[in-house]
């Protein structure tokens, strides 16, 4: 009788893999697909909770909503929502008298940094004067600092230094927004037929990393609707009543308190270190996007108006008067640079001191605005000269 080889048998019959082992049978279960699954997850939430356990014991400040600007509260007062969206930027409403009233926030106690009034011209702009379609025009672009925030809008101490040179004066400053929504709005005019021949660009650093934005909907509601506002959810406010202002604060203080993980469940409550760091790392991303399309308006803005008629003033921030232009500003000056632009050095033109500043606020007071109008004036005449 002829012997059978039983093992050679047995895995000639049972298909093999490709690792020469035996192939399992059936189809896999359901257990088998999830089981990877079942091993990462808890793995993964073991991981960030002893990340979690890490960071609270020996860098507890990571995860904690540190106060510093948020202590900062802007409320405002004036019709309807105050501001208006045309695609993806926004002015004020157009024809309009404002008030903004700021206050910064201590644990216990607040106090009110600026109040004053303003107005705006037919386009919605912080200007007195409406705006002269067709008429060769001078305008300047720029953030909050050329807007005037803080402080009566200084304005109205240049524009008449603007009129004997035979231009229109035009103030495009608009809060928080920086060079790429500068170039959106100079398109925005250049539409409604504004005749701009010569441009004015005040500058921060800050705004080389600021990208184009528009008044998103929780601040609108906070703005038209106080008792629907979710301060958490806004920055800027409704200016309430003054026996109610006290209160108000005291809600955006705690709304911007330390978040409690047991009073709100959330990525940002159950994991403060973890999504704090997340943030950190997409607004750098963000910035960095930022600061790509800052580069690009730049030249586009000079490319559009020509070398000779674009001047730009590097105004200092407040935290920069000692040490000078920090890295986002050495940025924009080399940008303007390669872009073949005119940079006017307003850290010594202008001669800001730390006295020019708010306290507690970072933009300039009236006097640091008066010397930013003076320092402005002088800029424009030697530009505007030079390119006749």
């Amino acid at each position: 009788m002829e012997e059978t080889n039983q093992p050679t048998a047995l895995f000639a019959r049972t298909p093999l893999t490709d690792d020469g082992l035996p192939a399992q049978h059936g189809k896999p279960t359901i257990f088998r697909r999830l089981a990877p699954w079942l091993l990462v997850i808890p793995s993964a939430l073991l991981g960030l909770l002893l990340f979690e356990v890490s960071c609270w014991l020996f860098v507890p400040s990571i995860g904690m909503n540190v106060p510093g600007r948020d202590r900062r509260v802007v409320f405002f007062d004036g019709p309807k929502e105050i501001f208006e969206n045309h695609d993806d930027i926004f002015t004020y409403l157009p024809h309009e008298r404002f008030r903004n009233l700021t206050a910064f926030f201590s644990r216990d106690d607040f106090v009110v940094e600026y109040d004053y009034r303003f107005k705006t011209n037919d386009i919605g702009l912080v200007q007195d004067t409406n705006i002269a379609p067709g008429r060769d025009s001078l305008l300047l672009l720029g953030d909050s600092f050329t807007e005037g925030q803080g402080g009566e809008p200084w304005f109205p101490l240049l524009s008449p230094a603007i009129d004997k040179l035979g231009y229109q004066a035009i103030n495009g400053g608009v809060m928080g927004t920086g060079f790429r929504q500068w170039l959106k709005l100079d398109r925005y005019l250049a539409a409604k037929n504004v005749n701009v021949r010569k441009l004015l660009v005040l500058f921060i650093s800050d705004d080389y990393h600021r990208r184009v934005w528009r008044i998103p909907p929780p601040v609108f509601q906070c703005l038209s609707t106080p008792g629907l506002c979710r301060v958490e959810d806004s920055y800027l406010y409704r200016l309430p009543p003054k026996e109610e202002l006290s209160s108000w604060i005291a809600r955006v203080r705690t709304a911007r308190g330390p978040l409690r993980p047991h009073l709100k469940l959330s990525p940002a409550a159950l994991f403060p270190a973890s999504f704090s760091i997340y943030t950190f790392l997409k607004t750098l991303v963000a910035f960095g996007e930022a600061e790509q399309e800052s580069h690009a308006a730049i030249a586009e803005l000079i490319g559009i108006y020509g070398p000779k008629n674009v001047a730009f003033i590097h105004l200092p921030q407040k935290d920069e008067l000692d040490l000078g232009p920090n890295r986002l500003g050495s940025s924009a000056r080399r940008a303007i640079a390669d872009a073949g632009g005119k940079l006017f050095d307003g850290f010594k033109l202008c001669q800001l001191t730390k006295a020019d500043y708010y306290t507690n606020d970072d933009h300039p007071n009236k006097s640091g605005y008066s010397k930013i109008a003076a320092c402005a004036a002088n800029v424009i005449n030697d530009f505007v000269a030079e390119a006749h």
